[in-house]
């Protein structure tokens, strides 16, 4: 009937977007549809999702998708009929097909094909349409040979004698039945591909090529049995297919089915669809390329255009938010000056909306006090460096705008070192979404002494930590404020000193091992002495640290 006539099967495993061809596109999708062949319901087919697509209509069977799924091309469909459905009768739409054999129908474009003009190797997934001829040059595509031989088995060779031999026999043949030369042009006598219709060098028209055999009619002789009966196009059930909607969505779907069917979409083929239709040769390579060039050309533009929109918005939007920011403030600071309000609570409180507001903004990464620094906002790489270290010192050591109350007052406003991964994780949180890679970072730090007050250097140690320190914890600095601890306290552990600097031991040992090297200080390794023991439990001594008295000594030799 005319499912197996018209249909093809495909696999409904597939999802439907990798079933369609490149120039294929999805229309509308409706579940629960029955199908008839004919007049008469099928049986396998009564349950499933139908697309339409701008070419084919696809049934995916709900519960064998595999077996049961199957296409239709639209190009099969003459006409359509439309019933609303009556009492218990479910909506139906009918398609009505074309008397046309399918099997003359060309092969999809799911495989590459090289084209025998330019060798360009054209693409897979494009539909029969867009696959008849080159994409490049745009030259009609040559039959496969399979094709090609049985197309010229159908064709009826002359009654010759089976004496001669064979290749008399092919030369005996009329100039009707040999293959097509090529064609010489008649301004430039290049020898021109028989399939071209101008001259690949100089765009003349090109007479048609002599010799064309697929419009011969020869008649053969009568067989001498009957032919086998095929389908009998007379019976209305064998042109024609229904689909039953069970769960509605019909009116939506019919009018997607008229408008796939209006368009006409397996017509229209590169070579027609565009405003020259004479496109092939070399000058249509080129004329190609240069299409491509400017559609490239245009895309690039209008992706730029729509970035630089999207940053002016974002512009306006941490400018309006560092507005509304300052208005908040100066609400909060306002109500906090009231007496009447500190009548009413000793601790002045934010209203409810102006929170919600902040907690918004800080979701968004907008709530800053000052607006992050990006390379699109400066001149030069030169510029954006300062301001980034400018950044990075009001970061580490506070803002004038910030009150030294304030938790937010910098980094470093107690602490005279720290590590550098610390103030890199510092610092991004504090930019929110413009985060500062690690590479640009190194390159601020060389520029960060001159916007520091007091003056931020940067120091590496021996096991390759490195940290950011003011003045006093400099090398030399701190070498002579641990030897003046030192000469007047006595010896002091490595915990004593950490506690009395402020910093922790790990880093304290660090910088002790440096003023060791440098020879003023020395150690009193008792960490294998037993100090104490506590029961069963034996507590060691610790390393205690000297000032070195032997600087400058010169022993003579005698006790």
């Amino acid at each position: 009937m005319a499912l197996q006539r018209y249909t093809k099967s495909v696999d409904g495993t597939i999802p439907i977007q990798a079933l369609m061809y490149n120039d294929e596109e999805l229309i509308s999708t409706q579940d629960g549809i029955g199908i008839y062949d004919g007049l008469q319901k099928s049986l396998d087919h009564q349950s499933g999702i139908v697309h339409i697509t701008s070419q084919r209509l696809f049934y995916i069977d709900a519960t064998k998708k595999a077996s049961r799924s199957f296409s239709l091309a639209l190009s099969h469909v003459s006409r359509t009929d439309y019933y609303a459905g009556l009492f218990s009768s479910s909506p139906k739409v009918t398609l009505h097909l074309s008397i046309e054999d399918p099997a003359s129908e060309e092969p999809s474009g799911f495989g590459s094909w090289e084209c025998e003009v330019c060798a360009y190797r054209n693409p897979p997934g494009l539909s029969p349409s867009a696959a008849r001829v080159c994409a490049l040059c745009g030259v009609p595509r040559s039959l496969p040979a399979k094709s090609a031989s049985s197309a010229s088995s159908k064709v009826p060779q002359p009654n010759i004698d089976s004496s001669f031999p064979t290749s008399a026999s092919t030369s005996a043949l009329p100039q009707r039945f040999r293959k097509p030369s090529s064609i010489s042009c008649p301004a430039c006598t290049f020898l021109n591909h028989p399939y071209m219709q101008t001259c690949e060098i100089c765009s003349t028209p090109l007479p048609k090529a002599s010799g064309d055999h697929t419009h011969i009619e020869v008649k053969s002789a009568p067989t001498t049995r009957p032919t086998t009966p095929g389908l009998n196009d007379n019976d209305i059930g064998s042109k024609m297919l229904k689909l039953s909607f069970r769960k509605g969505g019909d009116k939506v779907f019919y009018t997607a089915l008229k408008r796939s069917l209006k368009g006409r979409a397996w017509e229209i083929t590169p070579s027609n669809a565009g405003t020259n239709g004479a496109r092939s040769g070399i000058s249509g390579i080129m004329q190609a390329v240069e299409t491509n060039a400017q559609n490239r050309d245009t895309d690039m533009s209008n992706a730029l255009q729509d970035l630089e929109a999207l940053m002016v918005k974002a512009k306006d939007m941490v400018r309006l938010a560092a507005e509304l920011n300052e208005r908040l403030t100066a609400s909060s600071t306002t109500t906090a000056n009231d007496p009447y309000s500190s009548v009413l609570s000793s601790t002045p409180t934010e209203p409810e909306e102006a929170t919600f507001i902040r907690s918004s903004l800080s979701q968004l990464g907008l709530q800053m006090e000052n607006t992050p620094v990006t390379l699109d906002m400066m001149k030069d790489e030169r510029e954006w460096m300062e301001q980034l270290a400018r950044e990075l010192a009001s970061i580490l050591q506070g803002s004038e705008k910030v009150p030294s109350s304030s938790s937010s007052g910098g980094m470093m406003k107690k602490r005279g070192i720290i590590a550098l991964d610390e103030v890199w994780g510092g610092w991004n949180r504090a930019r929110g979404v413009a985060l500062i890679p690690p590479s640009t970072f190194l390159e601020v730090i060389p520029h960060l002494p001159a916007f520091t007050n007091p003056t931020i250097t940067s120091r590496t140690l021996n096991s390759g930590l490195a940290v950011l320190h003011t003045p006093p914890y400099s090398r030399a600095a701190f070498a002579a404020r641990i030897c003046g601890l030192l000469a007047l306290a006595g010896p002091k552990s490595t915990t004593e000193i950490a506690q009395e600097e402020g910093i922790t031991i790990g880093l304290t040992v660090e910088m002790l091992i440096i003023v060791e090297e440098d020879g003023d200080v020395c150690r009193d390794d008792g960490q294998s002495v037993i100090q104490e023991k506590k029961g069963d439990i034996l507590v060691l001594g610790e390393v205690n640290w000297w000032a070195n008295l032997f600087i400058g000594y010169t022993w003579d030799g005698q006790e």
